[in-house]
């Protein structure tokens, strides 16, 4: 039976550092980290399995996956991470959040340690490196999010595909044949953030079938967003759009709903404003804004309860998908113009 000098052998490192990189007790470079895992991985090495057996119990932690970026929406974070922490709560689990930028690397150590009993993601990419190597866990995984590998995890989320189509087809039934796409932080584009880019697709394509015009944004980032000359954009505009599709957070929305109120266009009476893949809770806005919104308590009580049947149950939920339906908050933020 493969032992921990076996690792150490082929990864060419002491016996203490094998056992380092597992236990987590010591930082270890990620280049001798990948040395040990990979020797774990091509050895079937199982840390503690023996001392697992014979306790006869887990550990009753999941791993929580969330890395930490500069640019993170700070109250969609907390949010995601405070209901997946009371959801596992609630179901006798605590949670070991990792924020690592070698998210990979983290899981494994993890996981391969036994650590954890299971793993949830947060903050998923449209080609995630996280659920396309989930197959190689050796504890069942969770994403909250619908990345385009996901064959060893399962995945769910709002369907943002259908939102996007939402969308547009609230606009058009209530008259509006032109509108501005007020885009999200470029950011979120760059790095492929996955129902960013779902729903703009989805945005974009719906109209196109309809006949109905999408401007979109200049480009921008939260730090240097200019309201005033996003007012002077879509004014300028020879079809003046008749309402705003969101997609930017908060704080972007505010000031551009102050801009609008200075130059003289009031929401809804001459332009209507509809938010999509938003998160207002607790956010203090100008006026209340018809919302598609994010839904952190109903999708991590998802994610845990599979995760928990999994674990319990030994089901096996590798390429499961489930996604909600999206909810729409009508706030009086949109209106019909014309003839309808």
């Amino acid at each position: 039976m493969t032992g921990i000098k076996d690792v150490a052998r082929e990864a060419g490192v002491s016996v203490s550092t094998v056992s380092y990189v597992l236990s987590g007790k010591r930082s270890i470079s990620a280049k001798t980290t990948d040395k040990v895992m990979a020797a774990v991985e091509r050895l079937g090495y199982t840390p503690d399995a023996s001392a697992r057996k014979m306790r006869g119990m887990r550990n009753h932690i999941f791993a929580l996956s969330a890395p930490i970026r500069g640019d993170i929406n700070q109250a969609k974070y907390n949010a995601y991470f405070l209901q997946t922490a009371w959801q596992a709560k609630n179901r006798g689990y605590d949670v070991l959040l990792l924020t690592g930028e070698d998210a990979v690397a983290d899981i494994r150590r993890v996981t391969q340690s036994n650590l954890v009993d299971g793993v949830v993601l947060l903050d998923i990419e449209e080609h995630d490196e996280r659920t396309a190597q989930a197959g190689s866990y050796s504890k069942p995984c969770v994403a909250i999010g619908y990345p385009a590998e996901h064959e060893g995890c399962a995945c769910v989320d709002i369907d943002f595909a259908t939102a996007g189509r939402m969308a547009v087809d609230c606009l058009y039934s209530k008259g509006h044949r032109s509108a501005m796409f007020l885009r999200d932080n470029e950011t979120d584009y760059d790095r492929g953030s996955g129902y960013v880019l779902l729903f703009r697709k989805a945005l974009l394509e719906r109209a196109e079938e309809l006949g109905m015009t999408i401007h979109e944004s200049s480009k921008h980032r939260d730090d240097r967003f200019d309201a005033a000359e996003f007012v002077r954009e879509l004014r300028s505009l020879d079809e003046r759009p008749t309402a705003i599709v969101n997609q930017a957070n908060a704080n972007v929305l505010k000031l551009v709903l102050q801009q609008l109120q200075a130059s003289g266009l009031r929401v809804p009476d001459d332009i209507s404003v509809l938010s999509c893949g938003t998160y207002f809770e607790g956010e203090l806005m100008p006026q209340p804004i018809t919302e598609m919104p994010v839904m952190p308590q109903e999708l991590c009580s998802k994610a845990v309860d599979l995760l928990v049947d999994a674990i319990d149950e030994h089901r096996d939920i590798k390429g499961l998908v489930e996604l909600s339906a999206p909810v729409m908050h009508s706030r009086g933020s949109v209106t019909k113009v014309g003839d309808v």
